[in-house]
């Protein structure tokens, strides 16, 4: 499956793994970093740029990691850290609307092309508009998450990155992941996203999402790069309840909240930060084989981790599918993510 998908150029190269708990079933590189005919081969433990799982895997964390040091509470309004949102459409919404896609913000801005200050890109941030009455329609975006990153900054009264390394990353070891990989020294080869035209030139170890970069690589809905053994030890430490090596990072009680429902049965289930595969809502990028109660996320750059806590599943895709095309590839890379999951869930015999 996976040298049929690199024959159709969906992807230069991925590195996959699925593991049943602390068992690594397969853990291997297919193809190349990058196209072109000097190319390297792919290496287990390249960086890659994560895309959206800095939603789950950062952003979401830090609130939840907030909200454990008795700084905010889900039921906390937004507007009470940031003053932009005291209109009377947007009140109401909370942090936990903002989680979980149901504030009725739009899913998109563009702060980038017009080549706004950081201060100006906030502004006109905290004043956009609704599209849905809150609570009524679950629609994912990164807009929501933009506002969570600037929320984390003001609550910790730092940058995300340093609040997410203190709480996150160092407690787990994870050594090789980074909002910032070019002011670090990395042994392990950094794979190319895409020629970016706003930019001019071709983006290594520089976050792909346009409205991120405008904050610095920190926006909150992408930013982070990591590497599959990194994003395996933040899966692990998901599936054993918030520990990990003796570490507890998360509370069982965080855990059990951040990777449960908690949209009304009429909309698609979100836990917080994190997709759920439920059942009777169309396309799941973790396909139809897939137990109901598992979560994941995908990113727009190629990537994705699925965890299905009853089994101990874990299935990371780690690609640069955007190297070949933002667009183009895409439908083909919608396509591919299910019928893998299916493929390694059916031969884990789950």
């Amino acid at each position: 499956m996976v040298e049929s998908a690199l024959r159709q150029r969906i992807f230069p190269g991925i590195e996959l793994l699925a593991a049943l708990g602390e068992e690594v079933l397969i853990h291997q590189p297919w193809g190349r970093i990058e196209m072109g005919p000097e190319a390297e081969e792919l290496q287990r433990n390249t960086l890659f740029d994560l895309a959206s799982l800095t939603k789950p895997m950062a952003t979401a964390a830090c609130v939840v990691a907030l909200m454990e040091q008795g700084r905010v509470s889900l039921e906390d309004k937004v507007v009470e850290f940031v003053p932009g949102f005291d209109t009377p459409e947007k009140r109401g919404i909370t942090l936990r609307h903002l989680l979980t896609h149901t504030s009725g913000l739009p899913p998109l801005i563009d702060l980038f092309s017009e080549e706004l200050s950081p201060a100006e890109a906030l502004r006109r941030l905290m004043h956009v508009r609704l599209q849905h009455p809150t609570g009524t329609a679950m629609v994912y975006g990164d807009v929501n998450f933009l506002i969570l990153g600037e929320i984390v900054r003001r609550v910790s009264g730092g940058s995300l990155s340093d609040y997410h390394h203190r709480n996150v990353l160092q407690p787990l070891q994870m050594t090789r992941t980074t909002f910032h990989p070019l002011s670090e020294e990395w042994e392990a080869a950094i794979a190319p996203t895409q020629y970016c035209p706003y930019r001019k030139q071709l983006l290594r170890g520089i976050v792909h999402d346009e409205n991120s970069h405008v904050f610095g690589g920190e926006g909150g809905n992408a930013g982070l790069f990591s590497t599959v053994e990194d994003v395996y030890r933040f899966a692990r430490m998901m599936l054993r309840g918030g520990e990990l090596d003796g570490v507890r990072v998360f509370s069982t009680s965080a855990v059990n909240l951040m990777t449960h429902n908690h949209n009304p049965r009429k909309l698609p289930p979100r836990g917080l930060g994190w997709d759920i595969k439920g059942e009777g809502f169309g396309y799941m990028s973790c396909g139809e084989l897939m137990p109901s109660g598992a979560f994941g996320h995908t990113g727009f750059t190629g990537t994705s981790i699925w965890i299905e806590p009853e089994s101990g599943l874990i299935v990371i895709v780690l690609t640069n599918r955007v190297h070949i095309s933002r667009e183009k590839n895409q439908p083909d890379m919608l396509r591919f993510r299910p019928r893998l999951h299916n493929l390694i869930v059916a031969a884990a015999g789950i």
